[in-house]
């Protein structure tokens, strides 16, 4: 199978080096923290985030071929490194709790459902809360005093299957420690439809928001697609601060350069803005 044909079959859209250092960028990346993506393909992020002196990094992806350039990319740091091939909505398959999960930053670019790849196995379902979604029912009016203080788990409805990259969302958040950073790509419809709605009330409820950074649609060209996706930078927690979360549309990414200035003078100054704006909360 050529490489574009099995990576539509497997979901998977490459991630341009700059836009990866771009990410690194806006979550203001140290060199001192545990770091997973745990969709890695070919490696990109975990690489830029090796070439910043990142000391533990771990990547997991299903494809062996994927997996075997991200190795070939990641050998020159060793130790620092470790790579699974198997599932990555499964937990990682390493005797070492170290590697197993609570990473400072989780990032990266999972699978899109836009090719139809939704997860249907009901064991992989159980894992995660997104897997399922409220019912929304009538609320009667309390009759005693007592009930105006008392909290009912609303009732939820287990989806038959759901989009991947949900569930890699939820997956994302799983492996990030309480006060860690999250910076995930996702198709602009898990942030914007109707029926994704309980997936946007999770976010919030289980998280501070950060930023939402719009990319063009053909930052992802060099895959042949043109979906509409867009950065969601998340700190795990609830951190009551009054800060909105910024909002930021990028017109311009030329997903074949490097990132500096010349090349991408509009990536590397929303970069310099957001470094500025983030304030993430001590953890």
């Amino acid at each position: 199978m050529a490489k574009s044909s099995r990576s539509k079959a497997l979901a998977q859209f490459w991630t341009p080096p700059a836009v990866a250092e771009f990410m690194l960028e806006i979550v203001q990346f140290d060199p001192l923290w545990k770091v997973i993506d745990p969709a890695c393909g070919e490696g990109v992020f975990l690489q830029k985030a090796a070439e910043r002196g990142a000391g533990a990094l771990a990547g997991v992806d299903i494809d062996p071929n994927a997996l075997e350039r991200a190795k070939q990319a990641l050998h020159p740091y060793g130790e620092r490194v470790r790579l699974y091939c198997q599932d990555g909505l499964q937990p990682i398959d390493d005797p070492n709790p170290f590697w197993r999960g609570e990473y400072d930053l989780v990032i990266g670019n999972p699978p899109f459902a836009a090719t139809g790849y939704r997860i249907h196995d009901p064991r992989i379902l159980q894992r995660f809360e997104l897997s399922s979604e409220p019912i929304d029912e009538p609320t009667d009016e309390p009759d005693e005093q007592g009930q105006l203080f008392e909290y009912r788990e609303p009732r939820r409805r287990r989806k038959s299957a759901v989009a991947i990259e949900i569930l890699y969302l939820e997956r994302f958040s799983q492996l990030c420690r309480h006060g860690g950073r999250i910076c995930i790509i996702l198709p602009d419809g898990v942030l914007a439809n109707r029926n994704t709605r309980y997936v946007r009330q999770w976010i919030l409820q289980h998280h501070h928001v950060y930023a939402v950074i719009s990319l063009p649609r053909n930052t992802f060209k060099g895959v042949e697609t043109s979906a509409k996706t867009s950065i969601l930078v998340l700190q795990k927690g609830r951190f009551y601060e009054k800060r909105g979360a910024h909002m930021m549309i990028l017109e311009q990414v030329n997903p074949d350069a490097p990132f500096d200035r010349e090349s991408n003078p509009e990536l590397v100054s929303a970069a310099s803005a957001l470094r500025k704006w983030l304030q993430f909360a001590p953890c």
